[in-house]
């Protein structure tokens, strides 16, 4: 009998508050009281490793090898692998395999680009036009 009163009073309810929204005497939501909006920031630590400073040659001829010398510093105090490497932009080649170095402190570095072939660090010489490239830095793992 409480079952069919519950029921039959939750109908006509309902109906009453379809016929009428103006009607309605009781609410079975919730009722905010209060409220306060807020904002918390993001925190930008900057990037683990960037580039302080590079030279390089202004011009070459064809068949060169440039020396590019690229100083780097190590942002964080943690145990880490930061890289250096060379990118030809017009072939989207690496031109200069990563140098690593692993390092604890936050400090600067030079890593010393020079030389061809199997002893040293490039895998290309002066091309016949401009060389477009781009030094990439950050961290390497293993």
């Amino acid at each position: 009998m409480l079952l069919e009163t519950i029921l039959v009073g939750s109908v006509l309810g309902n109906a009453l508050i379809a016929l009428s929204p103006s009607l309605k005497t009781f609410s079975l939501s919730e009722s905010i009281t209060d409220n306060q909006d807020f904002t918390i920031s993001l925190v930008s630590v900057g990037p683990e490793v960037t580039i302080v400073g590079y030279s390089k040659p202004s011009e070459l001829e064809v068949g060169k090898v440039p020396t590019v010398t690229v100083n780097v510093r190590h942002n964080r105090t943690r145990y880490e692998y930061i890289f250096a490497r060379i990118r030809d932009l017009d072939t989207n080649t690496i031109v200069c395999p990563m140098k690593k170095k692993y390092v604890q402190e936050e400090k600067d570095f030079t890593f010393t680009f020079q030389g061809l072939g199997p002893a040293g660090d490039w895998a290309a010489v002066m091309p016949n036009r401009n060389w477009n490239l781009r030094l990439e830095v950050g961290l390497w793992w293993l």
